[in-house]
């Protein structure tokens, strides 16, 4: 009698998982780290967030980030210290090495409270630039000119 309960309440919390996937055993009623966002950038990712007001001091946020999978595995990239008065934080991770779909996440270490995964694609292409005519009265840069041939124009 006892196993078919057991089976039962295992089998009620399995369907409400099923129900309800957005759930996350990591996240506090009143959670701390807030607004989370990654923004592609050239051979890099900017990470923002913010914190609620009047949280605790001495916090620290580990950011981790896998390369290709959403499942990870995941390593650490840095950790950011939070300081009392300061509520919007900024990090810039530089440490890609491929091309690649990488996906960022942030832990509170003390709580592990985590926002994420969230996916980015860093551009590994340089910017593109503008054309700007020449200017008159100005040298003109041409391939004639690196190889220190004069011309008239």
């Amino acid at each position: 009698m006892m196993i078919k309960g057991t089976m039962l309440s295992l089998s009620f919390f399995f369907i409400i998982l099923m129900i309800f996937p957005s759930l996350s055993w990591s996240q506090k009623a009143d959670p701390t780290l807030l607004d989370f966002k990654v923004q592609a950038m050239y051979r890099a990712a900017k990470l923002t967030w913010k914190v609620k007001e009047g949280f605790k001091s001495g916090l620290v946020v580990q950011i981790l980030r896998a390369d290709t999978f959403e499942e990870g595995p995941y390593k650490e990239v840095d950790v950011v210290n939070l300081t009392s008065g300061k509520n919007s934080y900024e990090y810039v991770d530089k440490t890609m090495g491929a091309e690649s779909k990488y996906y960022y996440k942030l832990i509170l270490k003390e709580t592990d409270e985590s926002l994420g995964p969230i996916p980015t694609r860093p551009f590994f292409s340089p910017p593109a630039t503008h054309y700007q005519p020449p200017v008159p009265g100005q040298p003109s840069h041409s391939i004639l000119n690196l190889f220190s041939l004069t011309y008239r124009t």
